[in-house]
């Protein structure tokens, strides 16, 4: 499968570009590791920490030179942790005035000493000094062309967001440069099956390659790395002997998981709606409303008949490897020894493949129940891990 990409100024290439297969293997023979917790930050809200160094609910972990930060949109703040987890200090307090964030920060990228701090609701984009902890500037963003989902850095030293269209661009999802004061397009595509009863079936993530980023999609078993023209660098595919059949009992009982969260799904796009009623006409705003009335109808039960190939795909060069991360099945769900939210069950796995840039298959890498990565970086995984309770916990992962 070929994602239709438009490119800006550029055809696109695909002969040119090199195919790798992923090996296939048998769950039941690999070789598993124990991943090793390196630091686990506890909530405020389970240790009763000081307020001084009190994360209350984790939402982003990035990589930083020397250790970590975490987002906490409960208080508005990011925390600075150093590689073994000892606090150092934060930047950012509630409001909407210099060094200040609102509620909705989320994702943080580090490039360097800077870490940028996308703050939507305040429509705009946060620098932070890394080793001074402090605010450094902050910069306008034009949301009215899209809501940037995901932001990356694709290893030489440029910024790129990834958005998600509304009103005419309905459906359209782009890749787009950061060029110092706005979003300018690399390239885009349009995803017709947006949602699955496993998230998004395009997700991006950066590439193995400086200056590439790779779309995945997760029911089709392909990863196609772009550079940032639009041209094709890279393919990697999976062989259809790898695809795990998903039974009609299976779909009905993950549907019923899913119930809750698209409940309050809705009620988030209606939010969301009544907060745009300022931003954009009301024709767009009433299409926006029918076209999200039709999305909650079609993810009512929109289970494939198998299951996705993997929920994420992770690049390491420094140490040559692509991780893979396998999802979780139903039979798995039903003997886990917690119960968890399927926002949390559909986006986390309990196990990440180690292949060589070759796509030869190396090992398989236990990971905590409930952990979700945001960050992968020098053979060390970042992102939080959620409890029963419902906490969410910074945590970061070694290799064995």
């Amino acid at each position: 499968m070929w994602f239709q990409v438009e490119a800006q100024g550029q055809e696109r290439t695909p002969q040119t570009a090199t195919t790798t297969t992923f090996a296939a293997v048998d769950p039941t023979a690999v070789e598993v590791r124990q991943a090793n917790v390196v630091a686990r930050i506890s909530t405020a809200v389970e240790t009763a920490l000081p307020a001084a160094g009190g994360i209350a609910d984790v939402r982003w972990v990035a990589a930083t030179p020397g250790g970590f930060a975490v987002v906490d949109p409960a208080s508005s703040m990011v925390g600075f942790f150093d590689e073994s987890g000892e606090w150092l200090g934060h930047a950012g307090s509630r409001g909407e005035g210099p060094g200040e964030f609102s509620g909705r920060i989320s994702g943080a990228v580090s490039r360097g000493d800077h870490l940028w701090v996308p703050d939507p609701q305040n429509r705009r984009l946060n620098v932070i000094g890394i080793s001074t902890r402090t605010w450094l500037r902050s910069t306008p963003l034009d949301l009215l062309a899209g809501f940037p989902v995901t932001w990356l850095s694709p290893g030489n030293g440029e910024l790129v967001a990834v958005l998600w269209g509304y009103g005419s661009e309905w459906r359209n999802w782009s890749v787009r440069r950061w060029t110092g004061d706005a979003l300018e397009t690399a390239f885009s595509w349009v995803d017709e099956e947006s949602r699955h009863g496993w998230g998004a079936r395009i997700l991006v993530v950066e590439a193995a390659e400086e200056g590439t980023v790779a779309l995945l999609d997760r029911q089709a078993g392909v990863v196609n790395a772009y550079d940032l023209s639009g041209s094709l660098a890279a393919r990697y595919v999976f062989d259809d002997d790898t695809a795990l059949a998903l039974s009609g009992e299976d779909r009905a009982y993950l549907d019923r998981l899913r119930e809750p969260m698209l409940a309050r799904a809705a009620e988030n796009v209606a939010r969301r709606l009544s907060a745009l009623s300022a931003q954009v006409p009301r024709d767009v705003r009433d299409e926006l409303g029918r076209e999200a009335a039709e999305s909650r109808v079609a993810q009512s039960s929109h289970f494939s008949d198998r299951y996705p190939y993997f929920l994420d795909v992770r690049f390491d060069p420094e140490s040559e490897t692509i991780w893979v991360a396998r999802p979780l099945t139903a039979n798995e769900i039903r003997d886990l020894p917690v119960q968890l939210d399927w926002a949390v069950l559909g986006n986390s796995s309990r196990y990440w493949d180690a292949y060589a840039f070759d796509g030869t298959f190396r090992y398989r890498l236990e990971v905590p129940l409930g952990f979700i990565v945001t960050d992968l970086q020098d053979g060390r995984f970042y992102g939080y891990q959620v409890d029963d309770l419902g906490l969410r916990h910074a945590v970061v992962l070694s290799l064995p």
